[in-house]
């Protein structure tokens, strides 16, 4: 799993009717607890290497951070920007709508490790804890108003939630987590940038007010932040995932992460969670070939965005778009990305699991054909 799975009917109405104040914390949390037994179980079942709590704990894989950070405060997207709505539809972006935005100097808490001990009793496989990475939530939650007195410059607070994200990594290494996957989208639709910012740097200027640095700055800052989080860390396997969503008015359609090297292997991570299978995301063996020995990429072979499940023989075809460029053994099949990076996202869950099972079918026929 990359991340995040669709919530249960139940969980998602028990959520809805909390806000309203008529269902008890109690009661939420009991909604809370079956959800990740049940996703878990139905991990396990698919046949999953690797287990997730599926984030059924989180209001979205950004803004909960607002909840467990001290120093940020959560608001509607039309409190950063009356025509935050409208900003959003003229961009064709989509953004949930709460956002948690830094108003105070930050304070050490903890973010994920509360979530995983709540969740490892269901199974014994390893644990992947998700977590959003500095130069993401830098961009997502800086504001030009609410932000200024505690950190002058969006800079400022990307580092120092940086140094704090580093210290909830030790903290699940600590606990038995055996991956920690850090998650930037922000770098990712880096892809569709250049001398001109792609469509969310565009939005999130309007919203927040923070200026797009040019191509080569954001790629730089970008991977000084991931450093500054995994330096000096060992004991677990750190992972980056980079969202894509190819967007064809770019004109760097069709082209895919290779944009970012050399600079992109000066980060200090075990494994690249990557985004293949949509159409303009390009061509995987052309990253990969220039991986140093021993860094690994989680290939994006099942498609989140439809409801098509892939036969096993489509996602051997996908995997194998790489098998010739790098050796097997560095070779990881996950979805693109989560399921529901938000909490309402109603992705089937019947669906999901389906497709999970596709892809470890589809394992075991590589791992046979490569052993």
């Amino acid at each position: 799993m990359v991340g995040s799975f669709s919530r249960p009917h139940d969980l998602i109405e028990a959520t809805k009717r909390h806000a309203e104040g008529k269902v008890s914390q109690e009661e939420l949390d009991a909604q809370l607890e079956k959800a990740t037994e049940a996703t878990i179980r139905g991990e396990e079942a698919a046949g999953l290497d690797v287990i997730t709590d599926g984030e059924q704990r989180r209001s979205s894989f950004v803004s909960f951070v607002g909840d467990k950070i001290p120093g940020f405060k959560v608001m509607h997207i039309t409190e950063l920007n009356p025509e935050g709505l409208e900003i959003l539809k003229r961009n064709k972006v989509q953004l949930t709508y709460m956002r948690a935005v830094v108003s105070e100097e930050l304070k050490d808490a903890v973010i994920a490790r509360d979530e995983y001990e709540k969740a490892r009793k269901y199974s014994r496989k390893p644990f992947k804890v998700t977590l959003p990475a500095p130069y993401l939530v830098m961009w997502e939650s800086w504001h030009k108003t609410h932000s200024k007195e505690a950190y002058p410059d969006p800079e400022d607070f990307g580092y120092a939630y940086a140094k704090l994200l580093r210290k909830e990594v030790l903290r699940l290494k600590d606990a038995g987590v055996s991956f920690v996957q850090l998650d930037e989208p922000m770098l990712g639709d880096l892809t569709e940038a250049g001398d001109k910012p792609d469509r969310y740097r565009r939005v999130f200027y309007e919203l927040y007010g923070q200026e797009y640095r040019g191509f080569k700055e954001e790629l730089k800052l970008a991977v000084d932040m991931l450093n500054e989080v995994i330096k000096g860390v060992s004991g677990v396997k750190i992972g980056v995932h980079m969202d894509r969503w190819p967007n064809k008015d770019s004109p760097y359609f069709d082209l895919g992460y290779e944009r970012f090297l050399p600079e992109l292997l000066e980060t200090k991570t075990s494994q690249w969670v990557l985004e293949y299978t949509s159409q303009g995301t390009g061509d995987p063996a052309k990253l990969v070939k220039e991986f140093p020995d021993k860094v690994e990429i989680g290939l994006g072979v099942i498609n989140v965005q439809n409801y098509e499940v892939e036969t096993p023989e489509q996602v051997v075809a996908r995997a194998e778009r790489v098998t010739g460029s790098i050796e097997p053994e560095r070779i990881w099949l996950n979805p693109d990305c989560g399921f529901a990076p938000g909490m309402f996202r109603t992705f089937p869950r019947d669906v999901a699991f389906a497709k999970l099972k596709s892809m470890t079918e589809a394992a075991e026929i590589l791992r046979k054909k490569y052993a």
